[in-house]
């Protein structure tokens, strides 16, 4: 393991910005080291964040700038293994399941939806926590098991997902906990260095969720590692709290097993409604997650598979990993601009992605699987879709895509209007019916009634300053509406 107890005697030879490298880094440490026991025991999150910051100080030409299209290279269909291929009666293995855990990534407050997005209603009264408990569960009663499930929260997450499965789940009826992942805190980007070091001062925009690619330290230091080893777990199942379709399958475990595979990724093929997922591709040689928006227009064009970021992993080889200095994963400065003491500061945050480690572990595959195990809920859009008739929701916590025409999900596109979950709720407060939809584009102050329904292209803009309602019991197909008008007109006729 990487230990900074020495950093000071590291030398940094250039300049940052204008100032000596060695300077930069001297007053980072002397700043962190003066603070830092009062705003948490955990003495590797010092090592962590100064980890960071140091390749950032020695690394920023290859960190900050953009990725050179040039250098990205999607995967092949050779390289992409597909579940279809994969399923063997005679390599199928149950006892698997007493050697896999679940983990949820739930770090970050979703601000698009809501930031308790997580506890929303999502189908049948249930909320997303409610529906992962209830697949667990599911999971174990089928396999007569006691799958874990571990929750990766944050400062900004842990109370809220505590409180509620601490209110509505016993530990008799599924084995959970969570493990806190680290914060760091926000940098002023004109003095590279803290905004703010007071723990207690409540003020959530200076510290912030390092990203997912810190569950492999938050694991190691937690001793969430060393424990789920020790009880016989050799997998972890990791998935982001939001996707409603990633469960555990063992043919996937059983292929890793029998493939001697120690890390896996799964993804899908790619729709119209994925617009900035992640994609894993190489880059100048090098297995990695990229943003869509890094491809070349070549590239985008040619994209056809997505990353869903449910990811198996072989605990062993993970720990061999962290204790080696093997996961030195790709950085992403954000820059961002906060108001503090009344000023508007400009700001930078670092963060990793668990996706990246694909890079990391000498064998490693991505598997492409049906579209089901990929049910985000990121956006309202992802809300509408997963609320509306053409999912069900089963008492196993299954959500059951109704048989499409064309096997395709209709596009959906809402405007600022429908951005959050409480313009959302107003706006369309009961879900079209849609199993006919192909395309739907709503814009502006437009309110739905009941049992609408909504067939074919569906284009409904409203001008600033004006109100479109759907009339209960309306009937849209192949239409554009821009005014009531024509809603008068299509119930005369």
């Amino acid at each position: 393991m990487t230990v900074f107890s020495g950093i000071n005697k590291l030398e940094f030879e250039g300049t940052f910005e204008g100032i000596g490298k060695d300077v930069v880094m001297s007053q980072m440490i002397k700043l962190l080291q003066k603070h830092f026991p009062s705003i948490c025991d955990k003495n590797y999150e010092l090592s962590l964040f100064l980890h960071i910051f140091q390749r950032y100080i020695l690394e920023n030409t290859s960190i900050t700038h953009d990725l050179d299209p040039n250098e990205i290279r999607l995967l092949s269909a050779e390289e992409i293994v597909e579940f279809e291929d994969i399923q063997n009666e005679e390599l199928f293995d149950p006892a698997l399941i007493s050697k896999v855990a679940i983990l949820k990534l739930d770090g970050k407050n979703n601000s698009i939806i809501s930031k308790a997005s997580p506890l929303l209603e999502v189908k049948n009264g249930k909320c997303s926590l409610d529906i992962i408990v209830q697949q667990t569960q599911n999971l174990n009663t089928k396999w007569n098991s006691d799958v874990p499930l571990i929750f990766m929260t944050s400062l900004e997450t842990e109370s809220h997902t505590t409180n509620f499965l601490e209110k509505h789940y016993s530990s008799d009826e599924v084995t959970w906990k969570t493990i806190v992942q680290s914060c760091f805190p926000v940098i002023d980007k004109n003095r590279l260095l803290p905004i703010d070091l007071q723990a207690n001062s409540n003020k959530e925009d200076l510290w912030y969720p390092c990203g997912t690619g810190n569950l492999t330290d938050t694991l190691y230091f937690s001793g969430e590692l060393d424990n789920l080893i020790a009880r016989g777990k050799e997998f972890l199942f990791v998935s982001n709290v939001n996707n409603l379709g990633a469960t555990v399958d063992l043919n996937i475990l059983s292929y890793m097993v029998s493939e001697k595979i120690d890390y896996l990724v799964e993804v899908v093929e790619r729709t119209a409604n994925d617009s900035n997922t992640g994609v894993l591709a190489t880059y100048k040689n090098k297995l990695r997650l990229v943003d869509y928006d890094c491809l070349s227009n070549e590239s985008a064009r040619n994209c056809r598979i997505v990353n869903t970021n449910n990811i198996w992993i072989d605990l062993r080889s993970l720990k061999r990993l962290v204790e080696s200095d093997g996961l030195n994963l790709p950085i992403r400065s954000f820059d961002a601009k906060i108001i503090h003491n009344n000023r508007e500061l400009e700001c930078l945050q670092f963060r990793t992605q668990l996706a990246d480690c694909i890079g990391c572990f000498s064998s490693a595959q991505a598997m492409k699987v049906a579209r089901s195990r990929f049910l985000p809920l990121t956006t309202c859009r992802d809300l509408f879709l997963l609320k509306s008739n053409l999912y069900d929701l089963d008492a196993n916590g299954t959500f059951n895509l109704y048989p499409l025409k064309f096997g395709l999900l209709p596009s959906i596109k809402l405007g600022d209007e429908f951005a959050n979950y409480e313009t959302f709720r107003i706006g369309i407060p009961h879900i079209p019916d849609i199993l006919e939809l192909d395309y739907l584009d709503v814009m502006g102050n437009v309110f739905f009634g009941r049992r609408v329904i909504l067939r074919g292209t569906v284009i409904i803009i409203c001008d600033k300053d004006e109100v479109i309602t759907i009339p209960d019991g309306s009937i849209l197909e192949n239409s554009i509406i821009r005014n009531e008008f024509q809603l008068d007109d299509m119930n005369e006729y």
